[in-house]
């Protein structure tokens, strides 16, 4: 599955420990995604090449940012397999997702990214978006760092 790769490897960048492994395993299945299609309340956007999968968009509507108030719409999941980084991709993603969410929502996205993966916080200001805040991811027993980032319009 795309969304495995993808995550594997941009966070397990020290190898899979048993935390790493457990998360996986348990949030990023195939029941998991399917619910994800069927919930009135969020938009999944899929890229292929070849009619292949290479990346894919999750937008969650009724998401309030909690550091700017008139954003909600989260862009929970922008993720493009490695080979099709640098083609506009996952800009082309990133534009849809922004028109769904003022179609169906008239707002801006808003988003959390890891502190750390230097090339996604680029690739998001880049295109306009903004750091308004930090959250924590929690894996285990460690926290890591998020930045709140929200697009234009917020």
């Amino acid at each position: 599955m795309l969304a495995t790769q993808v995550w594997l490897h941009t966070y397990a960048t020290d190898g899979v420990s048993t935390e790493i492994a457990d998360y996986v395993l348990a949030e990023l299945t195939p029941a998991r995604f399917t619910a994800a299609l069927r919930d009135a309340s969020i938009r999944v956007r899929i890229a292929d090449h070849n009619n292949n999968l290479a990346g894919f968009s999750l937008v969650k509507f009724n998401a309030t940012c909690p550091q700017a108030r008139s954003a909600v719409a989260e862009l929970q999941t922008l993720y493009v397999q490695a080979h099709f980084i640098g083609t506009g991709l996952g800009k082309r993603l990133l534009q849809d997702a922004e028109t769904v969410a003022r179609k169906h929502a008239n707002t801006a996205l808003w988003l959390t990214v890891n502190a750390q993966n230097r090339r996604a916080i680029d690739f998001y200001d880049h295109l306009g978006y903004r750091k308004v805040g930090t959250t924590y991811f929690v894996l285990g027993t460690q926290r890591h760092e998020n930045h709140v980032l929200v697009g234009q319009g917020a």
